[in-house]
This record gives structure tokens, sequence and C-alpha cells, in this order.
């Protein structure tokens, strides 16, 4: 169960512009080590790592995403458990193999077929991808690497402060 301080410490770190988070600090609150690796792998994909900043692997991501399925309904928790096991199914059915074991060119096709009908989704692995993309760009936009290093952030040197 979340406490009202941790809800208002949540809800005021996504509404208010402040310093970058670290993600991937202690154990996982709501995912398995494997089901973090798919999402890991995922959200590299969708953020990899450029000439401007290193990727959503090196920025933690899908730790992020575990502090928010952590903290969500059960019933958006089944959504992402769910969606993992479709990307896990996709994988075998496609390629013979746990997504895991994948070739970097075999994950990327994957993601091509989640991602098909961006905005209209038409299955089950393409709302997942729904679901997953603006995670991990949050998860890297409130991440120490996203906000400093590829926004290139400063803080909040003449604002006000609040202490929750």
């Amino acid at each position: 169960m979340i406490h009202r301080r941790e809800l208002i410490q949540i809800a005021a770190a996504s509404a208010l512009p402040a310093a970058p988070r670290h993600f991937g600090e202690g154990p996982l609150k709501f995912f398995t080590p494997a089901e973090d690796a798919v999402l890991d792998r995922l959200a590299d994909i969708i953020l990899p790592t450029d000439e401007q900043s290193p990727g959503a692997h090196e920025a933690k991501v899908s730790r992020y995403i575990d502090l928010v399925a952590a903290y969500s309904t059960a019933a958006l928790q089944q959504r992402w458990r769910e969606g993992i096991k479709d990307v896990e199914a996709a994988a075998r059915s496609r390629f013979g193999a746990a997504y895991s074991t994948l070739t970097r060119q075999q994950q990327e096709e994957l993601m091509g077929v989640m991602a098909a009908h961006e905005g209209k989704p038409e299955n089950a692995l393409e709302r997942f991808f729904e679901m997953l993309k603006p995670a991990v760009v949050d998860g890297y936009r409130f991440s120490e690497i996203g906000t400093r290093q590829y926004m290139r952030w400063k803080g909040n040197g003449g604002a006000l402060s609040y202490r929750i």
C-alpha cells in the first residue's frame, strides 16, 4: 500500500521541475529480474545510445517503469505483466526463442511489429507498445542522464524550493 506522503512526493516529482532521479538503486519493487531484463531491452531499442547522450539502458529506465508499476492499480499491473508475456510469446512464435536470447536485429524487428499500427493498435502486442513507449520517454526524461546530459538541465538555481 502506498502511503499518502509517498503519493504526494510522486505527484510533486512529476508535476514540478525537480532534480533528476537515480533509478536502479535497491531491489526491484514489482517486476521479476527476468521481466526487468525484457523491459530494459525494449526501452533501449526505443531510446538507444546515440552521439548526443546515453540511452534508456544507461538511464535505467526499466527501473523507473518498475517504480511506476509498483504503485499502479492491480489492473494496470496486470497489463504490464501480460504485455511482457505477449512480447515473449511473439518472440517464441516468430523466432522460436525467448526474447532475451534474440539478437539485437531480431529484437528490433519485433519492436517494428509492436509499433506497426502506432496510434491505432490492433492487437495486445501493439496495445502494450502504446503503454510502453510513453513510460520509456517519461523514465528517460526524469532520469539523471535524460535531465542533465540530454536536456542539459542545470538546476533551479534561482527558483524557490519546497520541502515535502
